[in-house]
């Protein structure tokens, strides 16, 4: 039962960890209606592009790809 309990803590640790819980994109260039930043608030979706130093911070309605 304590190996479960492990695993889960580990899976959560892991998940929160992760800009943006998970949503993650890995875009060719930052949207204009984004912004390149170390940190993206909990609202924006984070994404890796080639022209942001950390991440593009992109605003919640953008359905671009």
């Amino acid at each position: 039962m304590r190996f479960l309990y492990l695993v889960f803590a580990v899976f959560l640790l892991v998940s929160l960890a992760t800009p943006g819980y998970g949503q993650v994109q890995v875009l060719k260039r930052c949207p204009k209606v984004g912004h390149c930043s170390s940190g993206c608030s909990k609202v924006d979706v984070w994404a890796f592009s080639s022209d942001c130093k950390y991440y593009c911070c992109i605003p919640p309605g953008w359905k671009g790809k």
